[in-house]
């Protein structure tokens, strides 16, 4: 029995810290491999296609691969520039919604001292007054604060996006010399039994992020389809546009479709359209309960385990890395499992 216990307990140990090992893994060394780790994915998935075309064209993978995302990065840009030069055109469009709207609150506004002259045989004049005052006191001091706060956000997005810059350039990079000699590195690693058994978990991790992106997709498309029906039933300007964005923001815990629909609802409301603002709340609400019934069983279907783990596994994820525990969290559960199975074979 104390033999059966102590051996009990060393795998519980062994487990513990292997356990621990991998979260300082994604903790601290994941984010410094990541442009690295990214390259490797690209190589593999392309690595076969590339053979082929280069036995046709006699042009080298590296070359063939750069060109690729070469292309892939100038439809990025442009595709962004489009967005904000959208932005720009219509941007006296959107002052003039916000003045109907400020125009429509005056109103409420008004009405609803009058009532409570009526009611309760209050000033309306003078509540009204100092409901402004107070209103135009609290605006000049979020614009005082706005323009030091502006200064730090504007500071974090530089950074930000010179972070972004170096991680797409030595992802681009690296990429490009690992496909290089991808070759004859598969070739070193077969040479040997445990070599030959860390690809084969490689390749099986590979396999389960591909059906757990899969699986995020069907999601996606779910509820993007559900928010862009939803407001162009209700007559929403702009419905495509919306509930596109909002099914990409869903992907994004604490964020999700709630941040498009619920304003679209409220501005519908302002604009003298209840039925576009019943809609819009209508999508929003059935887009959460879709992604509660889908995410777990899609999830749990695409990596094989059950939902409850693959629901606990995101939420640890989200508390343990911020927004990139949607990803690392079940990565971490997998690549814990596929760990152990591999120890238990070498």
């Amino acid at each position: 029995m104390g033999n059966l216990l102590g051996k009990n307990g060393k795998k519980t140990l062994i487990l513990a810290g292997f356990a621990i090992l991998l979260f300082l893994v994604f903790k601290y060394l994941f984010p410094l491999t990541a442009p690295f780790l990214l390259a490797f994915l690209i190589v593999y998935l392309c690595n076969p296609w590339l053979k082929k075309v280069q036995q046709k064209t006699h042009i080298k993978k590296e070359i063939l691969l750069g060109g690729i995302l070469l292309l892939g990065a100038v439809l990025i840009v442009m595709g962004v520039w489009s967005v904000i030069s959208w932005g720009s055109v219509h941007a006296a469009d959107i002052g003039d919604g916000m003045l109907m709207i400020q125009e429509r609150m005056n109103g409420v506004l008004h009405d609803g001292c009058l009532l409570l002259e009526e009611k309760f045989g209050m000033n309306a004049a003078q509540a009204e007054e100092q409901i402004l005052a107070k209103m135009a006191d609290l605006a000049e001091n979020a614009h005082a604060d706005a323009l030091p706060e502006a200064a730090k956000q504007s500071w974090e997005y530089l950074k930000s996006i010179a972070g972004a810059g170096a991680f797409l350039g030595i992802g681009f990079i690296s990429t490009v010399l690992l496909c290089k000699d991808y070759e004859s590195i598969l070739a070193k690693m077969g040479e040997n039994q445990i070599s030959d058994e860390i690809w084969k978990f490689v390749e099986k991790i590979i396999s389960l992020i591909g059906g757990y992106l899969k699986a995020q997709v069907i999601i996606l498309l779910a509820i993007s389809l559900i928010a862009v029906t939803g407001l162009l039933i209700g007559r929403v300007g702009g419905a495509v546009w919306l509930g596109l964005l909002a099914g990409l923001l869903d992907a994004l815990p604490f964020i999700g479709t709630g941040i498009v629909l619920v304003p679209t609802a409220l501005w519908q409301l302002l604009s003298g359209n209840p039925a576009g603002a019943i809609m819009a709340a209508a999508a929003y609400v059935l887009c959460i309960v879709v992604r509660e019934l889908l995410e777990p069983r899609l999830l749990g279907k695409q990596v094989g385990m059950y939902p409850v783990v693959m629901l606990l596994a995101v939420y640890a994820g989200v508390r343990l890395f911020g927004l990139a525990g949607i990803f690392l969290g079940p990565l971490y559960m997998v690549l814990f499992r596929e760990g152990i199975r591999l120890a238990a074979r070498l």
